[in-house]
């Protein structure tokens, strides 16, 4: 793959990135705001699944971060080379939480194309993040 290449990989799925990384941390909040009023407002088992339903929401939020950062750092890396190392880490990071996300939906039987996806894209800026640290 040539560095032309891998910037314009980084620039595609940086903002992608970013803006499903927003959406995420978004709809986390609402998870978590969601559930804490469950949690405080019911009682018995209600109670108890608004407080899944928070830490799901703050687990949610941590991995909107992620996307968000990996997106914001490979956006940057396809301008200036010299910001490829961000890019890289957060790239290695999406790359074991996409597989822990896949091991988990086949575990579940559920969402194992979007775990796919996930995997797949953090897979490519990987590629295209250590192709510009190698070569450029």
């Amino acid at each position: 793959m040539s560095v032309g290449t891998s910037k314009t990989i980084l620039k595609v799925f940086g903002i992608i990135g970013i803006i499903f990384g927003a959406l995420a941390c978004i709809g986390s909040l609402l998870v978590i705001l969601g559930g804490g009023a469950l949690g405080v407002a019911a009682s018995g088992d209600d109670a108890v699944v608004g407080g899944v339903m928070a830490v799901a929401g703050v687990l949610a939020l941590i991995s909107g971060l992620i996307t968000l950062a990996q997106g914001i750092c490979s956006f940057n890396a396809s301008k200036d080379s010299s910001k490829i190392m961000p890019a890289w880490i957060f790239a290695i990071i999406g790359l074991i939480s996409g597989i822990i996300s896949l091991i988990s939906s086949i575990a579940n039987g559920s969402g194992v194309f979007s775990a796919i996806i996930s995997l797949v894209i953090s897979a490519l800026i990987f590629i295209a993040a250590n192709t510009i640290k190698t070569n450029g």
